[in-house]
This record gives structure tokens, C-alpha cells and sequence, in this order.
């Protein structure tokens, strides 16, 4: 009598419980607007060039320099718009 006690008791104590493995739950997270690496922003020319190099260009070495500023800001913008076309 005393083994059919205690047979409950032993296998009761080594049964696990019933857990729960977990839900999986969706939360929305906010994140940053910019969604890739931002480009290197383009400098002016006048912090690229001292005053001395700019009045020892001709006018047409002047014009070429400035063209290719322009240029290459309209690309960075471009850039610029891309990296950030998931923003709202």
C-alpha cells in the first residue's frame, strides 16, 4: 500500500508542466528616415580654393570650375534624394 502512495507522488514530481512556448507578437518600431548611407556633401569653391588661386584663373578656367561644382551639387542632390525617398 505504502508503494501505491508513493508511485504518484515520484511520477507527479517529474512531470513538467505545461509552458507555453510564446507568441510571436508584431509591434510597429519607428526608425530613422534615412535609410541608407547620406553622401558626402559637396564643398564650395571657395573653401577649396584660396582667394590667390581664384584671381589667377582665367575667365574660362573660372566658368569650367564653376560648371563642374554645379554639376557635381546637382549630383549630391540627386544622391541626397535617393537615401532619403522613404521619407515622408
Amino acid at each position: 500500500m505504502r508503494k501505491t502512495f508513493l508511485l504518484p507522488l515520484v511520477l507527479a514530481a517529474c512531470a513538467t508542466p505545461n509552458v507555453d512556448e510564446g507568441t510571436i507578437v508584431k509591434v510597429p518600431v519607428s526608425v530613422p528616415c534615412l535609410s541608407g548611407d547620406r553622401p558626402e556633401e559637396i564643398k564650395a569653391l571657395k573653401e577649396t580654393m584660396t582667394r590667390e588661386e581664384w584671381d589667377s584663373l582665367t575667365t574660362d578656367q573660372r566658368e569650367k570650375l564653376l560648371l563642374a561644382n554645379a554639376a557635381e551639387r546637382k549630383a549630391y542632390g540627386d544622391s541626397l534624394y535617393v537615401t532619403t525617398a522613404g521619407c515622408q
